[in-house]
C-alpha cells in the first residue's frame, strides 16, 4: 500500500475513516489496556496470541 501515490493512500484512510464512523466495519479489539499498563501490553503482544488490535487508553 505505501508504495502508492500519498493522495491514493489518503483517499483510501478517507473511505476506511468514513467506514468506521457509519458502523459499516467493526474494528476487532483483542484487548484493551490503560496506559499505566502500557507494559502488560508490550507483553501482550510480544507474545503474539492476539487476534485483532490491542488498544492503549489515556482516560
Amino acid at each position: 500500500m505505501f508504495a502508492q501515490p500519498q493522495a491514493a493512500i489518503a483517499e483510501a484512510w478517507n473511505v476506511i475513516v468514513a467506514l468506521v464512523k457509519s458502523g459499516a466495519i467493526k474494528p476487532i479489539v483483542a484487548k484493551t489496556f490503560s496506559l499505566a499498563e502500557v507494559a502488560d501490553a508490550l507483553r501482550y503482544l510480544v507474545e503474539g496470541l492476539h487476534f485483532g488490535r490491542v488498544i492503549l487508553t489515556i482516560r
